[in-house]
């Protein structure tokens, strides 16, 4: 059995609700959007983060990078950065259940994260700052509306469409070497966005349940 889980990665309550969802699921393996290189940095990132010191320097820098943020939205943020990384490593010690890294090296390396995370004007940066100038409670409906969605808008960009295809292409070819009951937690674009074949057309044979990460609210 294979679930796809579509998550927003700005999700301030992520880590909770995907440490409920793998626990009701039972996964025997588990699968993230990320390659092993960039799994093993961003377990570095979050281990380093954990030391209270690290993080309230990392809160100050944080502040100049985005003035106008709200500041409880920015503690909150900074806490939860990457918690699909965090809870997936714990999950994975503790339950002795192997990762995947499904994402696409050759792929990624073709768009200059580092830069666009640098540049303060750039798109990312914005939206991320116009996220955190809300307060916790706005920022976390605009995440419930964000899972409420019925289509997430993709194909209009083309170029968009075509990483993101390049990138299933390659996560398809990992998932179907697994075997067991297998979670791939995921943006939600891949899964439900509105371009085809997205990640679920690819392996809509297979007969993959698709959620998505405020369903574990429910559980």
């Amino acid at each position: 059995m294979s679930t796809l889980v579509g998550a927003s990665h700005l999700d301030l309550d992520g880590y909770d609700r995907l440490s409920n969802l793998l626990k009701y699921l039972k996964p025997t393996v588990i699968g993230i959007e990320e390659t092993m290189e960039d799994f093993e940095e961003t377990s570095n990132l979050v281990k380093t983060l954990s030391d209270p010191q690290i993080f309230e320097k990392a809160l100050a820098n944080a502040r100049k990078q985005f003035p106008e943020a709200n500041q409880e939205t920015l503690r909150l943020w900074l806490s939860a950065i990457h918690y699909e990384n965090k809870i997936i490593s714990e999950y994975s010690a503790t339950n002795n259940v192997p990762i995947m890294y499904c994402d696409n090296l050759e792929e990624l390396k073709k768009v200059d994260f580092d830069s666009e995370a640098k540049k303060t004007d750039s798109s990312l940066n914005r939206a991320i700052e116009a996220f955190l100038r809300q307060t916790p409670e706005e920022a976390r409906l605009d995440i419930r509306r964000e899972y409420l969605k019925s289509e997430y808008l993709v194909k209009d960009c083309e170029d968009l469409t075509a990483f993101y295809q390049a990138r299933d292409q390659h996560t398809e070819k990992v998932l179907r070497s697994q075997t067991g009951d297998i979670v791939y937690v995921c943006g939600l674009d891949h899964i439900f966005g509105d371009y085809h074949p997205n990640l679920f057309d690819r392996l809509s044979n297979l007969n993959p349940r698709k959620m998505k990460l405020s369903e574990a609210d429910k559980l």
